[in-house]
């Protein structure tokens, strides 16, 4: 009987304590705003000087984990086949930055992301290493700007042999109503 008391005791005592998880930060909640079902229209800058290739899609973005974690799910028709890509996107409190993954149906390798946000965390800008048209390992620039509660854009970049950034894709969403 005493054994149970004390058993008790402890479980009260370890529920009156504060959740050992990590609460969101004022980061995380800034996803809160991405959380639903968007439309969204790519184009992508294959040559220069000649009109962009357009794709359109539907992204749906849930928050997991507690909130701590944004999970991307995009479908879209790109160049007459079925596109899929999966992403998970958060904030690290430890590394005090912004990080994420990225898999499609494109390609075989995985982006993992890396950056910092501005503008109350309404605007992105993450970097990764990864491939660019023609195979070769280069650095990549990505600028996501949440521009309302039901638009956002992306921006993305790769890095040119003189250093500087050229943009190979844009997408707008618009959130589904």
């Amino acid at each position: 009987m005493r054994a149970q008391v004390l058993a008790l005791g402890c479980i009260l005592a370890l529920s009156a304590q504060e959740s050992p998880f990590p609460k969101p930060t004022a980061h995380h909640l800034a996803m809160k705003d991405m959380v639903g079902t968007w439309t969204a229209v790519a184009r992508m800058y294959m040559e220069p000087g000649k009109p962009p290739m357009v794709s359109k899609g539907t992204e749906v973005n849930t928050l997991v984990a507690g909130g701590l974690w944004l999970k991307t799910e995009l479908k879209a028709e790109m160049m007459g086949q079925v596109f899929e890509g999966h992403g998970l996107f958060g904030y690290d409190a430890r590394q005090k930055a912004h990080v994420g993954s990225w898999v499609d149906s494109s390609d075989t390798w995985m982006a993992v992301t890396k950056g910092t946000c501005s503008q109350d965390c309404r605007e992105q800008t993450l970097f990764f290493d990864g491939y660019d048209e023609a195979g070769r390992l280069t650095t990549h620039k990505e600028v996501h700007v949440q521009v309302d509660r039901d638009h956002r854009t992306m921006t993305m970049f790769v890095k040119a042999k003189d250093g500087t950034f050229k943009k190979v894709m844009d997408m707008e969403y618009v959130r589904a109503k």
